[in-house]
């Protein structure tokens, strides 16, 4: 991992745009971007779901890298007098990271809010940790009727918290999976030479049923497929060792299997061979919880060869995320490795 600093300013990019799922298009743009700023000589594709495609032709087999554009958020319900907004979540957030955050409303203009509900002094008392869905509380924006002309039903709405570098951590909205977005840029700018007939995938629409994949798997028919993710790190005080999955500062995580497929065994054999003979760390992983467009593509067409290499998270689909640096570089480097290596 000796082959120059990864660029941070990208990643912060790519986590402060607006992306929630069916309006990906301001990350979309900074992806594009991005991938023109450095491969110029690629063409993009954008098909009618919004899914972004370049190809770089070559011999060999179609490998599919897969990253997805949209992050979990909420979408306008209603808009009501008095400057409150009512929104239904978009992706899995459980709500009890909701209550006193601060969002951004994506209307007219990019507008502020927290959301709010009954204080906890003036409501019926609930049983202890009940919690009231995203559907019961209101977001409070403080504009009064002005929120009339500003807001309406649909715009996108996504947690307010932004991009911070903290010794070896980066903290931040969105790192599932702005993280793989990250990863597939900075590895494709170490390939000297692909070993396979290649395509970089930004899908849309995965936190709400992986459903951009389902169209890109069927066109593109990958003979292999990696989605690359953020994942779940779950090394925290109290929880108790049988439980821990992916760790943070152990490298990325090559999975075996979640709770919508079972990776493919000799593709997975193979990206730990090429791990280790590169000297990375990574974590193999097995467990029946999440999924991935490694799903889908495994079944696209007359199926593929897949699996996934994430970067563990801590406190995934929440205002803020939290991972070490290491380990998105040796995530960087592994999938290089992968790219340059023939017959996995």
């Amino acid at each position: 991992m000796s082959e120059g600093s990864l660029d941070w300013q990208l990643l912060a990019r790519l986590c402060e745009a607006p992306g929630v799922s069916g309006a990906e298009e301001a990350v979309a743009e900074v992806f594009l971007e991005a991938l023109k700023q450095n491969f110029s000589e690629i063409e993009s594709e954008r098909d009618n779901l919004g899914n972004i495609v370049f190809h770089l032709p070559a011999p060999g087999q179609r490998l599919l890298l897969d990253a997805h554009l949209d992050e979990v958020g909420f979408m306008v319900r209603k808009v009501e007098k008095g400057g409150f907004v009512r929104v239904i979540p978009i992706g899995g957030i459980d709500p009890r990271v909701c209550y006193g955050q601060q969002v951004v409303i994506w209307g007219k203009e990019p507008l502020y809010g927290i959301f709010a509900t009954t204080p906890p002094h003036l409501s019926v008392k609930k049983p202890s940790g009940e919690v009231p869905p995203v559907e019961e509380m209101i977001i409070d924006t403080g504009l009064g009727d002005q929120i009339l002309d500003l807001v309406s039903t649909g715009d996108p709405v996504t947690f307010a918290s932004g991009f911070r570098l903290s010794g070896p951590a980066i903290m931040a909205r969105a790192l599932d999976d702005r993280l793989g977005l990250f990863v597939m840029v900075e590895a494709l700018k170490r390939v000297r030479q692909p070993a396979y007939d290649l395509y970089l995938v930004a899908s849309v629409s995965e936190e709400v049923g992986l459903k951009g994949a389902q169209v890109v798997g069927e066109r593109i028919r990958p003979h292999l497929a990696i989605a690359l993710e953020g994942t779940v790190a779950s090394d925290l005080p109290g929880i108790p060792e049988a439980q821990v999955l992916a760790r943070l500062g152990g490298g990325p995580e090559i999975r075996l299997s979640d709770a919508r497929f079972l990776a493919d065994r000799r593709l997975t054999k193979a990206l730990v061979g090429v791990a280790q003979a590169a000297g990375l760390p990574y974590q193999l992983v097995v467990k029946n919880k999440g999924g991935t467009n490694a799903a889908v593509f495994q079944l696209s067409a007359l199926g593929a060869r897949a699996t996934a290499i994430s970067v563990p998270v801590r406190y995934l689909h929440a205002p803020w995320g939290l991972a070490i640096k290491s380990d998105i570089e040796a995530a960087v480097a592994l999938v290089a490795k992968i790219i340059e290596t023939p017959d996995l």
